[in-house]
């Protein structure tokens, strides 16, 4: 079950534009008893693995902040991402900028 999905156009320099599909599935408890959480962003990652936490908001957030720290990397390494033909405002889907203002 997906709980939160997200489509973005990406670039590349020299490529053909594309999307990048995000989704984020519902925690869940594996066969030891440990919270786990369903990650996808195709196509840059064929297969991540679940995302495991201590408790079922811990894999939930683990795997959100997985997703976001990929992103960031792509934009890093020279893509873009845009929504409705826009710039996407990656930063604004991030607590990080709240965190790194603290003492």
């Amino acid at each position: 079950m997906t709980v939160a999905s997200l489509t973005l156009g990406a670039s590349v320099p020299g490529q053909e534009d594309f999307e990048i599909s995000l989704e984020i599935g519902a925690p869940y408890l594996d066969q030891s008893r440990a919270w786990r959480c369903p990650v996808s962003l195709r196509p840059l990652y064929a297969k991540l693995s679940d995302i495991t936490g201590e408790n079922s908001f811990q894999a939930l957030c683990l795997a959100i902040a997985l997703a976001q720290d990929l992103l960031h990397d792509f934009v890093e390494k020279g893509g873009s991402l845009t929504s409705d033909g826009e710039e996407f405002p990656l930063d604004a889907y991030s607590m990080k900028w709240q965190r790194e203002g603290r003492s």
